[in-house]
């Protein structure tokens, strides 16, 4: 059985009210990465914005993890290219291994699209050192990650043209990556992710390889339900699926992940019946832990842990005893 992710009894860690710079109806889907110069967790939070009906990322602290220290009184990346015209969403945030920079990924949406859009720092916390380097992927496209670590030379990079995660590789983030790939995940009729799939938080490395968050959602008929779940890739070659998980390892039920009324940043005609999302964009290691950060019902922020030895030790055996889901 593989270890259980476990709610942090603190969830919802960030509610939409706690938003200071603007009336939020939502405050979701972070990007999250352990600040290098002050050992602290930092999270890239999409507020979405009541009044505009848009979003832009928020910037909050966490020393322990487990609670929120402190929320920026401003916006951290603000709508300010016109790629970014009808929202800054959903962004992850990978510490480049050896480069003293970090890689903000994240979904600037505009009248062409929602588009993979990049932007490089070596400063977290110094928003005016953000580099922005526009849509990085041609055409419509979500859900990107980048690996903290170069194989064979090359960067690594996951995403998203609907409805499977790919993996492709550039030797320069700053060059235009291609849009396509090599598929590695797609939908399973029948399942938890029944409809697609998409990246969740960058990877880290383990000892049985590339430790790997993913979602997975069902169709619209089946309630459009987002679930949370594990895979493992290769270490030495990442377009290789060594394990996925066959039972989500995270899927709403508790009552923060479920959301009954009507709210503004959903489509009621793609939640019929409510929302139910798990949306899994950050992983990072406190301690002994792996704390999973998670947008919950697309309105807060939500966290789980479960003790990082126990989770390898467990997808290991599974593995062994080839266990787990079908990745295509």
């Amino acid at each position: 059985m593989i270890a259980a992710l476990e709610r942090l009894p603190g969830n919802p860690l960030i509610h939409p009210s706690q938003v200071p710079f603007t009336h939020a109806s939502g405050a979701f889907n972070p990007g999250v990465a352990v600040d290098r110069a002050t050992d602290r967790v930092v999270l890239l939070v999409r507020v979405f914005e009541a009044e505009t009906k848009r979003s832009c990322l928020g910037l909050a602290l966490s020393s322990d993890g487990r609670r929120i220290d402190e929320l920026w009184d401003r916006p951290a990346i603000a709508r300010e290219a016109p790629y970014e015209e009808w929202g800054v969403e959903d962004a992850r945030i990978t510490d480049l291994e050896g480069e003293g920079r970090y890689a903000i990924t994240y979904t600037g949406y505009s009248p062409e699209g929602p588009r993979v859009c990049l932007i490089t720092t070596d400063d977290l916390l110094a928003p005016e050192r953000y580099r922005r380097h526009g849509p990085r992927i041609a055409g419509e496209n979500k859900n990107c990650v980048i690996l903290p670590e170069k194989v064979d030379g090359q960067y690594v990079i996951l995403h998203r043209p609907m409805p499977r995660i790919v993996c492709t590789r550039v030797s320069s983030l700053e060059e235009t990556w291609p849009d396509g790939g090599v598929p590695l995940i797609g939908p399973q009729p029948g399942t938890w992710r029944s409809s697609r799939v998409g990246a969740g938080a960058p990877p880290i490395r383990t000892e049985i390889g590339w430790l790997f968050p993913f979602h997975g959602a069902t169709g619209i008929a089946d309630g459009n339900v987002y679930s949370m779940g594990w895979c493992v890739l290769d270490a030495a070659k990442p377009e290789r699926v060594l394990y996925v998980s066959e039972e989500p390892a995270l899927t709403p039920e508790a009552p923060y992940e479920i959301e009954l009324r009507p709210i503004p940043q959903v489509d009621p005609a793609n939640f019929r019946t409510g929302v139910r999302v798990v949306f899994p964009e950050g992983l990072v290691e406190r301690g002994e832990d792996l704390i999973v950060y998670y947008g919950a019902a697309d309105v807060t922020v939500a966290g789980a842990r479960v003790d990082k030895r126990e989770l390898v030790t467990s997808l290991a055996a599974a593995m062994r005893a080839k266990q787990g889901g079908v990745p295509l």
